[in-house]
């Protein structure tokens, strides 16, 4: 069980911090049941959960950790598909539903090949490529930015940094 202040990852919402944890003063709810309150730290509102909710819930990575995942990044594999938007999505949704920075970064790495690719064509990647990469964008740089104590839109420019550093030294 999570603690109040604690920062945890919950599900699609992202990095949130336990406000509270309480029983719900509501009819249409068991009154002996445990809730937390949690406050996402990248948009307004409250979300209540169970305790016990089905819910992916996780603590956030260490600072540690997220450094050692950024030495790693060019040695995380692309995964590139080109299938109908279907089958796509359902890639990147079992991807996701990891919540592993490791395969976020690859959803990043796979979509940002993909435009490479395309930009020689004179063409862009999907809408479904589009939505992942940002989805995952926003997951990985958002528990970044927290652990490494940053603001959010210099999370992305810090880890292209340290990449470029790390292939200069090979």
């Amino acid at each position: 069980m999570y603690k109040v202040n604690d920062l945890i990852v919950y599900g699609n919402e992202g990095v949130c911090r336990v406000e509270a944890i309480e029983v719900m003063n509501v009819t249409a709810v068991a009154n002996d049941r445990l809730y937390y309150v949690l406050k996402p730290l990248y948009r307004n509102g409250t979300v209540f959960t169970p305790v016990d909710t089905k819910v992916f819930m996780r603590p956030v990575i260490s600072a540690d950790d997220a450094q050692e995942i950024i030495e790693q990044i060019p040695t995380i594999e692309t995964d590139i598909l080109y299938s109908s938007a279907n089958l796509l999505s359902e890639h990147y949704d079992k991807a996701m539903e990891r919540h592993d920075c490791k395969y976020l970064i690859q959803v990043i790495k796979t979509v940002y090949l993909k435009n490479q690719i395309a930009a020689t064509k004179n063409k862009k990647v999907s809408e479904t490529d589009r939505r992942y990469m940002k989805k995952a964008e926003e997951m990985l740089y958002g528990e970044f930015a927290v652990v490494l104590e940053m603001p959010k839109n210099e999370v992305k420019t810090y880890v292209e940094e340290k990449v470029s550093a790390i292939e200069l030294r090979k």
